[in-house]
């Protein structure tokens, strides 16, 4: 079962607010989360699991986003992106002690917008802190956009990231370029190559029995000098893997 990236906005302004989440809902994000203040964002931030947050300077409140970002660093370490008014020398400086993913000034655009939360989320997929420097790895290879993080594979899907746990993937199928993602439920298609999704995946679950097939061990119902079986369907084994693989499994839970 996927899970959708969460995102809290954090803005007083009630049709700005609306907007932010209007143009989020545009491009299929779907769990959005609203704040006016800073108390309910640290109790959304304690409820839910926010993947991401946009986040207001001036709050109207005796806090300001820029105490809320300090909080998030300390106790989330989530990315974040500035949407304000102010761009005096003094907001500036106190911004930039906060690591912010981004720094956005009102009015904006929705593709200005949703380009840096974009590239906010290909930074934390890679654990990079310097979009400047993330977004020249992002126009030179798309292929790094897929990576495992916590357990799960982080999938982008037009302007918007999906995570699958890696317990709901029955196994990966190489297609040159592109690596199919088999779950119960659906079937994706990443472009990432079978070596660099190896070396991303935790070595004791995933099994590479073949040059075009990484299985995952937790879901094999039998196997055969040959062939292993998921769900139903034969995946083959390489003749100079079988060793490696029937030692994996006879330790696998199957």
């Amino acid at each position: 079962m996927e899970n959708t990236i969460q995102l809290l906005i954090v803005e007083d302004d009630l049709l700005i607010a609306q907007d932010l989440q209007e143009i989020l809902e545009e491009v299929a994000y779907q769990e959005i989360f609203k704040a006016r203040n800073y108390q309910q964002a640290v109790d959304i931030l304690t409820s839910q699991s926010i993947d991401f947050v946009l986040l207001d300077i001036n709050l109207n409140d005796s806090l300001s986003g820029i105490e809320l970002a300090n909080h998030i660093n300390q106790h989330y370490q989530i990315p974040f992106i500035y949407i304000t008014s102010y761009s005096d020398a003094g907001t500036i400086a106190s911004v930039k002690q906060t690591r912010p993913a981004g720094f956005l000034l009102k009015p904006y655009s929705k593709e200005l917008l949703l380009a840096k939360i974009e590239i906010a989320l290909f930074n934390y997929s890679n654990k990079l802190n310097a979009a400047e420097q993330q977004l020249n790895t992002l126009a030179a290879s798309d292929a790094e956009t897929d990576l495992v993080i916590n357990n799960h594979l982080l999938i982008k899907n037009n302007y918007r990231y999906i995570k699958v746990p890696l317990s709901d993937i029955l196994w990966f199928e190489s297609d040159r370029n592109y690596v199919e993602v088999k779950t119960s439920e659906r079937k994706y298609t990443i472009r990432c190559s079978l070596k660099k999704l190896t070396e991303q995946l935790p070595e004791n679950g995933f099994i590479k029995c073949h040059k075009q097939f990484i299985i995952n061990a937790a879901h094999v119902e039998s196997f055969s000098a040959n062939l292993v079986f998921i769900a139903g369907q034969e995946i083959p084994i390489g003749r100079n893997m079988q060793s490696d693989v029937f030692n994996k499994l006879k330790y696998a839970s199957i």
